[in-house]
C-alpha cells in the first residue's frame, strides 16, 4: 500500500504565482491595447501594430482566466486532500480504538 502525499507548501507557492499573474499581465495588456498604430507612419504599419496590440491584450486576458481557472482548481485538490487526510486519521484512529477495546 503506497502513501499518499502532497507537498502542501510547493501547492501554495503555485497557488500564490498563479493568483497573481492576473494581476501581473494586466498592466502589460492595457499598455499594448491602446497602443496607436498610426504613430507608426505607414498605414499597413499601423494597422498591423493595432492588430497586434489587440490580440496580444486578449491573449493576455485569456492567460489571466486560465490562471484563474488554475487557482480555483489547485483551491479544490487541497481542500479534497486535507478532507480525505482528516477522514483517513479519524478511521484510523477509530479502528485502532476498536482494536484495542475488543480485548
Amino acid at each position: 500500500m503506497g502513501d499518499l502525499y502532497v507537498d502542501g507548501p510547493m501547492l501554495d507557492r503555485v497557488h500564490g504565482h498563479l493568483s497573481h499573474m492576473r494581476d501581473l499581465l494586466e498592466t502589460p495588456a492595457k499598455k499594448m491595447a491602446s497602443v496607436d498604430g498610426a504613430a507608426m507612419g505607414a498605414d499597413e504599419l499601423a494597422r498591423r501594430m493595432d492588430d497586434f496590440g489587440h490580440e496580444w491584450h486578449y491573449g493576455i486576458g485569456k492567460l489571466g482566466e486560465f490562471s484563474h481557472g488554475a487557482v480555483t482548481a489547485l483551491e479544490k485538490i487541497k481542500s479534497t486532500f486535507e478532507k480525505a487526510d482528516t477522514d483517513l486519521a479519524k478511521a484510523l484512529t477509530d479502528a485502532a480504538k476498536s482494536k484495542g477495546d475488543a480485548k
